[in-house]
Parts: C-alpha cells; sequence; structure tokens
C-alpha cells in the first residue's frame, strides 16, 4: 500500500520517486498545477486551500483512473505516471482533461521519460513543459 499524503489521498512524493526509479519501460508523466492556490491561502486560510487541494486532487484521481500511481508532489503540483507502450498517448489525455478552466483551474502538460533519466531530470523537464502550456 503507498504511503498517502493527508490532504490530497494521493500518494506521496517518495512513492513518486520509488516507483519511476523501478520502472524499466515505456513511462510518461502528466504534471498538474493548482492555478491561483496561494491567493486561496492567503485570502480564506489554509483549510479553503486544502479543499481546493482535494478538489484538484479529486479530478487528477477521475481523469487519470488507469494510471500506475497518481502522487501529490509537494506545494499545488500534482502528478499521474502511466507505463506502457500507449503510456504518452495516455498521459497527453489525462493532461488535455484536467487543464483548463474549471473548479480548480488547472495547467498540465505531459512529458515522456527517458530511460535512464534520473527522477529529478524528470520532474524539472515536466515542469519547464507545464510552464509552456
Amino acid at each position: 500500500m503507498p504511503e498517502l499524503d493527508h490532504v490530497t489521498g494521493l500518494a506521496t512524493r517518495g512513492e513518486l520517486h520509488r516507483v519511476l526509479s523501478a520502472e524499466q519501460g515505456a513511462v510518461a508523466v502528466v504534471i498538474c498545477d493548482v492555478v491561483g492556490l496561494k491567493a486561496v491561502n492567503e485570502r480564506d486560510g489554509f483549510l479553503a486551500g486544502d479543499a481546493v487541494l482535494r478538489q484538484a486532487a479529486e479530478r487528477l484521481r477521475q481523469a487519470a483512473a488507469e494510471a500506475t500511481l497518481a502522487a501529490r508532489l509537494g506545494g499545488d503540483e500534482l502528478v499521474g505516471i502511466f507505463v506502457g507502450t500507449d503510456a504518452a498517448a495516455r498521459a497527453e489525455a489525462v493532461a488535455a482533461a484536467v487543464a483548463g478552466p474549471g473548479s480548480p483551474a488547472m495547467r498540465a502538460a505531459a512529458v515522456a521519460v527517458h530511460v535512464d533519466e534520473s527522477t529529478g531530470s524528470l520532474i524539472e523537464r515536466a515542469y519547464a513543459a507545464m510552464r509552456r502550456s
């Protein structure tokens, strides 16, 4: 049973690193950013921000129901991991499904993983892709 984040109920960053470091085949990652979370925390308090994070986690959970793992990377970033020959296509579909307006608004991008890539390098590439989206 994976260790779960106490706010979102998604797997923790440690679980994310464990799964990524164990995978040998085709892997893709979708990274999601909850837009405006800091403003909610400052205006309405952290309990309101936690509620927004839970909504975002549920949105990712529903869109990425077939993901190998859905995790909270930290702060307002959530991640889905997909494994298999169609991993990139599934990650792209989830990124499109969760991005854009809604409650809460989210940005998302998908990145295919290089087999020999470190987890840190992958996360940095995913952040860069999300910032471009």
